[in-house]
């Protein structure tokens, strides 16, 4: 009867003790968004970086224009996407496996 009862007690504090999938703060992308945007964003921007290295003006657009532009086409805004930069830069590995994702979903376009 003692070690039942020593059995129930060790799993129980072994299960409160697990973390479940973390709960994103409310506005925050998901990991997958974040990486879609990610790939947008570093697109938009080596384009632009072309664009300037070519000698082509942007006209009087400004990247930050085409940022706009970019989240428009979105679910989410522009400001979501920069909380949720912050909020994944917190954590350096996640951020490195976000980057390895970007990186992967880039060299698969080419």
């Amino acid at each position: 009867m003692m070690k039942h009862l020593i059995c129930i007690l060790f799993v129980s504090v072994l299960v409160s003790c697990t973390q479940g999938p973390e709960q994103l703060p409310k506005g925050i992308l998901s990991e997958a968004q974040m990486i879609d945007a990610l790939v947008d964003v570093h697109l938009l921007e080596a384009a632009a970086q072309l664009n300037m290295l070519e000698g082509i003006k942007l006209d009087s657009l400004t990247l930050q224009d085409y940022y706009r532009a970019l989240f428009e086409t979105k679910s989410y805004s522009l400001a979501a996407f920069d909380s949720s930069f912050a909020h994944y830069a917190k954590d350096p590995e996640m951020m490195e496996r976000l980057m390895d994702s970007v990186l992967t979903n880039i060299q698969m376009m080419e």
